[in-house]
């Protein structure tokens, strides 16, 4: 059964790997042991080259390599965006007239960074033949012994699609980007909200738990009318919502939002370089308090400055972005390697 279940859902994953993706268990936030096996990670691509000019209103702003529209991430401050940036508040604000208040931005904004002649009016956007963006789509899958066994000792099997959609500047950085995933598993898995796959039309059945109780009621029949319902009713973990269960105070799609955020006027490199040294080994950000010897080992080398930016990112989000649940990271690197340059006409 396993390994019917198993070709299958690679089969299957070729029908629905650009779908709005489906999720894992109601308890996701737990850490499995379980044994796991993913898709080798592919080298990521080296950035486009930077273009040059930015127009602001009427006034072009000069644009050497390396600077350019920074946009604002998480724990961001004008004064921090003009100290990475080797410049002064003043020519910041001279840079953006849309900045009213030093302290009113926001995640997401536009922030040209380059020093150069002062913008007038209007609001930051390419001039003809200026800056570049490109839009990828990317998915990491994930094959996963378990969440454990059901009562009467039958193994749990499951399977995670990790999927990213995102748009990159010139330079690689993250615009935005929208992150999902399915989240499958056999039937005899008791989630409510869970998605199921019970196997192949006409093949032996797999035991089917009751939700509430966790008790096994019987085995599947396997049609394709009931194999095509089951897929057909799959939903996302975004779409799961609330019901997923993951944590009451800050449901999955809550924390992604944040580490989406986040993301954004970083490259993919970027983040892998963070992912490396901000993260427990189980892939989840390092909390100040943490009792694991190795995650505190690391923590303790992070400067002040270091630790009060990881505590923003503690305070958003403490799941992890690569682990047996998904490598949603990986996905994101994915759409970085298959972008293409956005044409309007």
């Amino acid at each position: 059964m396993k390994k019917f279940l198993v070709h299958f859902l690679i089969m299957l994953l070729v029908l629905t790997s650009f779908a709005v993706a489906p999720a894992f268990s109601d308890d996701t936030d737990a850490v499995s042991a379980a044994t796991t096996w993913t898709e080798e990670p592919t080298q990521t691509p080296a950035p486009v080259k930077p273009t040059a000019p930015v127009k602001s209103g009427t006034t072009t702003v000069s644009v050497p390599a390396g600077a350019g529209v920074y946009v604002v991430v998480s724990g961001d401050t004008l004064a921090k965006i003009a100290a990475k940036h080797s410049t002064t508040l003043d020519q910041l604000l001279a840079l953006n007239p849309q900045i009213k208040n030093k302290n009113l931005i926001y995640v997401g904004q536009k922030i040209v960074v380059a020093a150069g002649t002062a913008a007038t009016t209007g609001s930051i956007a390419p001039s003809t033949g200026g800056s570049k963006v490109y839009e990828g789509m990317g998915y990491k899958v994930a094959f996963r012994n378990g969440p454990g066994a059901d009562e009467t000792g039958v193994p749990v099997y499951s399977f995670n699609i990790a999927m990213a959609r995102a748009t990159f500047d010139s330079q690689g950085r993250i615009i935005d980007v929208f992150i999902d995933g399915y989240e499958v598993a056999t039937p005899n898995y008791d989630g409510a909200s869970m998605p199921h796959f019970s196997g192949w039309p006409d093949k032996e059945g797999y035991n089917i738990a009751e939700h509430e109780t966790g008790k096994i009621t019987g085995v599947s029949v396997n049609t394709k009318e009931s194999a095509a319902a089951e897929v057909n009713a799959w939903v996302t973990k975004r779409q799961r919502g609330d019901s997923y269960h993951m944590n009451p105070a800050n449901e999955w799609y809550k924390q992604m939002d944040f580490y989406q955020n986040f993301f954004k006027g970083k490259t993919v490199a970027e983040l892998e370089a963070w992912f490396a040294k901000y993260t427990t080994t189980a892939g989840r950000p390092i909390k100040a308090d943490t009792t694991n010897a190795d995650d505190l080992a690391k923590y303790n080398k992070l400067t002040a400055a270091e630790k009060a930016d990881l505590a923003d990112v503690v305070s958003g989000a403490t799941m992890s972005l690569r682990d047996s649940h998904g490598d949603f990271l990986g996905a994101v690197s994915e759409a970085y390697k298959n972008s293409h340059e956005i044409i309007i006409k």
